[in-house]
């Protein structure tokens, strides 16, 4: 059961990679949908997400990654779904993105195991089995460069801290 309030600790793309995929989200918006995704936000992988009192201490987790840890690539190959209700690019899972991701292990929100995904649409059945046909029509793997871990608090959606991973 998904909680009310929580925080999510999220590694996000590079601008080209954020182009691409918002692309992609408003060619199945063109269908007519809105969807209940979270439109105000990057484009992202969630590391994990935890109980809203955490802020300062995940703030300061993340700035100690962002300096341990190199920007990278990863490779958005695959379309899936959950239960056709979420549909997204899944990524090829690298040593780096779980070296990041073990820092943030936790799933506070709704207490389903880590699955790295990067949500591009949310809605009923009907419309999650129409946007995939139509995405499996126009998508193209994305290399993205992961530049950045950011946390937010949803819902209403805050974002509240952003750091950049090092160059690589």
């Amino acid at each position: 059961m998904k909680k009310d309030k929580f925080l999510t600790v999220f590694a996000s793309f590079d601008l080209q990679s954020q182009n691409k995929l918002k692309k992609l989200q408003n060619e199945i918006l063109k269908l007519g949908w809105q969807g209940t995704q979270t439109m105000d936000i990057p484009f992202h992988i969630s590391l994990g997400s935890f109980p809203v009192d955490m802020a300062d201490e995940l703030i300061e987790r993340i700035k100690k990654v962002c300096l341990s840890q190199k920007k990278f690539d990863i490779f958005l190959g695959e379309i899936g779904d959950f239960s056709d209700k979420v549909l997204f690019i899944q990524p090829i899972v690298n040593e780096n993105l779980l070296e990041i991701q073990k820092e943030f292990q936790g799933n506070y929100a709704d207490g389903y195991p880590w699955h790295a995904h990067t949500t591009i649409f949310c809605g009923n059945e009907n419309e999650v089995r129409n946007a995939k046909e139509k995405l499996s029509e126009i998508f193209k793997p994305i290399v993205a460069e992961v530049q950045f871990l950011e946390l937010g608090e949803f819902f209403p959606t805050k974002m509240i801290y952003k750091g950049e991973l090092n160059k690589k």
